[in-house]
């Protein structure tokens, strides 16, 4: 193999870290003394300090009042040490104020003495520490700490509000020295950005090498995010001369630290990889073996370096992919973490297509981890629309333990970049698939073209040139031409693998817009609903409503009312899919009737229920309680909306529940419940309870009629939800 110019393929691959001798470096500014501020107020993400503080509520504690004598009992075994220690933090939280409001001495002093030390901390991962935290702050910030500091992994994360001198130290340190911890260094550095800047300027002038290079880490990670001159700034309280250091600091040249050459495991054969070529040609074996030395490093290379490589090679994600599948023939040895994080550093939309799959596969085969790995390491990495779509997939289906709640946080950290509602990502990440602007997709074998269409369920059909509709594209013949009709034959396979990916998807989005009452505004609903090529299909066969009054979307995009009149859109409506609850659906029956639409799901054709009057002053549907289902019954539900309930520690789903509402639930309690891993171990059910509730812990499902006082009467909710709900549970019995 002819060796590659130097200058044709990136300097990273030419000259590794691990290849670089330990450079000189000119003598760091040193300023003694300098003393950083004092604690900073905690920083919280949007919504993030309800989250934690509902952490607590995974407990095992029943919802009494606060006036219930339960919790003077409670008192009692918290004082006597009767109550472990992990639980002694929840109820600091969720208890009331008369009960638990002078106990956290106590409870901080239990933390250093003898008979308690090390067992204590073991009790308290992140779900007892984050309430604590966001309940008490800076009063349990030395407890969140030395948590923290004993296990970065599992409760490095209770650390990210505070701002302080220790922490901030304690960040930088993991952001450089530490593997598992790195990210939560990240993302404290760059939560508090340039405020974080006067804790680190201290060590990164100082004179003691290794705290140094870590504030000086810190500090070139915000000036990525901020701005170098927005750093020296921040520095500048601790007068011109740091900040003038500072400055030097991050325009010098990093100086190499030297990195031993990586060992290539011996079940990659790098001989039998597809090489990634550049354009002077294919990559050399030495630059080959470079490349995976680089993926195989525990720091990612910096993002720079990264974009060069993909500007400069092609092939990269086969080569990933490859890797990948060497590492999956030879049973997915342990110690290979960098396998599935090369896939996001190099993947594209098709590594996307390959690597989705493998969440269920994982799941499936309790390899939960390795789920979760996938979600965050590669889809999310990725991040492309195509990316986003899988991970907004994986929110809307089945997935059970952490992969669903993975991809979910991945997609509101996307949101939140944007300014977006998850609805409104969601919009923004439908593909278009290729279509034509029309909705269509013309093929060209040569002397023959079709075109494709979309049906109710969003299946493709194809129309010849004579209009003769067939459900599927003929197989190139001799007398078409031998370049265009296979390559239209295969772009026609693709789009139907794509589009059988999203169809159902984009119906049930639909089907839920309506019955949550989603609105889109008049420059939303034309972008990605009315002009949209796939959403198009499915648009045109609903009613929708800006208001009091009901249209549709004609053939051409226009909107016309039912008595087919053209129907002005207000400039500044918001606009719904309509509920049957809420216009005449017979008279619409009859025009989508007259005009042969078929619906992508009941509309005008849905069942609609009402409350009785009792039922309008209570919180429990008496009506269904009692009765008799299956467990066939009770897996439909699941898959429409519905949701089981968390497995308690028998291994048993106590019910399902549905959200009504923003942290209000509809919970069914079943008995004897579903066997998690074994749904048919019981082929009946009894329906114990239906109930409006506004928290799903085990202490409701534990607890014999329990009643939530804090939730709605069933007559407060909106009329369509409990309409929908109604109907539901009507199909239990």
């Amino acid at each position: 193999m002819v060796d590659l110019p130097h200058s044709a393929v990136p300097g990273v691959l030419v000259d590794p870290p691990w290849s670089k001798a330990a450079k000189s470096e000119t003598t760091p500014v040193v300023i003694s003394g300098l003393t950083p501020p004092g604690p900073g107020a905690l920083t919280w993400a949007e919504g993030e300090l309800e989250e934690w503080i509902k952490k607590a509520r995974l407990g095992v504690f029943v919802h009494y009042p606060d006036d219930d004598p339960f919790w003077d009992h409670a008192r009692s075994r918290f004082l006597s040490g009767e109550t472990d220690y992990g639980h002694q933090a929840v109820e600091l939280v969720i208890g009331p104020e008369r009960a638990f409001g002078d106990l956290l001495p106590l409870f901080l002093e239990r933390a250093d003495e003898s008979s308690w030390r090390g067992i204590n901390l073991h009790l308290l991962d992140d779900y007892r520490l984050m309430p604590l935290v966001a309940r008490y702050g800076v009063r349990v910030r030395e407890l969140a700490l030395r948590a923290a500091r004993r296990r970065p992994v599992d409760n490095g994360e209770v650390l990210l509000p505070y701002l302080d001198v220790e922490v901030a130290q304690l960040m930088a340190d993991w952001l450089v020295r530490l593997k598992s911890a790195r990210d939560v260094g990240r993302r404290w550095l760059l939560r508090h950005g340039v405020n974080a800047v006067p804790y680190l300027v201290p060590d990164a002038v100082g004179g003691r090498r290794a705290a140094r290079d870590k504030a000086a880490a810190g500090l070139r990670l915000i000036a990525q995010e901020h701005g170098r001159d927005a750093v020296v700034q921040a520095a500048g309280v601790h007068g011109d001369q740091a900040a003038d250091a500072v400055a030097e600091l991050l325009d010098a040249e990093v100086a190499a630290v030297p990195v031993k050459a990586p060992k290539i495991p011996t079940w990659l054969e790098v001989a039998a990889l597809p090489r990634p070529v550049t354009a002077a040609g294919e990559l050399d074996d030495v630059l080959v073996h470079n490349l995976i030395g680089l993926l195989m490093l525990a720091q990612e290379p910096p993002m720079p370096e990264r974009e060069a490589l993909r500007a400069a090679c092609t092939g990269l994600a086969e080569f990933a992919w490859a890797i990948f599948e060497a590492w999956q023939s030879a049973g997915e040895p342990n110690g290979n973490a960098w396998v599935l994080t090369q896939l996001g550093q190099l993947g594209d939309d098709d590594t996307v297509r390959r690597a989705a799959p493998l969440v269920r596969h994982y799941i499936a085969t309790r390899k939960h981890l390795k789920a979760a790995r996938v979600v965050d390491d590669v889809l999310a990495r990725i991040g492309t629309d195509a990316a986003l779509v899988q991970l907004n997939l994986m929110t809307r289906r089945s997935f059970p333990g952490g992969a669903r709640e993975d991809a979910r946080l991945a997609l509101v950290e996307a949101a939140r970049r944007r300014g977006l509602t998850d609805d409104q990502l969601a919009d923004r990440l439908v593909p278009d698939l290729g279509l034509d602007a029309d909705g269509t997709l013309l093929l060209d074998y040569g002397p023959r073209r079709f075109v494709v269409g979309f049906d109710e369920q969003l299946k493709p059909f194809v129309t010849d040139e004579d209009g003769r509709q067939r459900k599927t594209l003929p197989k190139p013949g001799v007398q078409d031409d031998r370049g265009l009709a296979p390559d239209a034959h295969r772009r026609f396979t693709a789009m139907k693998k794509d589009v059988r990916a999203v169809a159902a998807d984009q119906i049930v989005r639909l089907e839920t817009a309506m019955v949550t009452g989603r609105r889109w505004t008049a420059e939303d609903f034309r972008t990605f609903v009315v002009t949209h090529p796939l959403i198009r299909h499915l648009a045109r066969r609903l009613v929708w409503t800006a208001g009091t009054e009901p249209f549709r979307i004609a053939e051409d995009g226009t909107f016309a009312t039912v008595e087919d009149e053209a129907y002005v859109l207000p400039s500044d409506a918001l606009i719904g899919i309509a509920h049957p609850l809420r216009f005449d659906a017979q008279t619409w029956s009859q025009v989508f009737a007259d005009y042969e639409i078929l619906q992508p799901f009941p509309q005008l054709t849905r069942p609609v229920a009402v409350l009785d009057e009792d039922a309008h002053r209570a919180r429990r549907l008496a009506r269904f309680e009692g009765a008799t289902t299956s467990f066939g019954a009770v897996l439909r539900l699941a898959r429409q909306g519905w949701e089981r309930a968390y497995p308690l520690d028998s291994g048993v789903e106590p019910g399902i529940f549905r959200p009504v509402g923003d942290r209000l639930y509809i919970a069914v309690e079943l008995d004897p419940g579903i066997v998690a891993g074994e749904p048919d171990s019981f082929p009946e059910h009894t329906i114990r309870r239906v109930q409006v509730v506004t928290d799903l812990g085990s202490w409701w499902w534990d607890t014999l009629e329990a009643e939530d006082p804090d939730a709605p009467l069933l007559g407060d909710l909106d009329p369509v939800i409990v309409s929908e709900v109604l109907v539901d549970l009507a199909t239990l019995s």
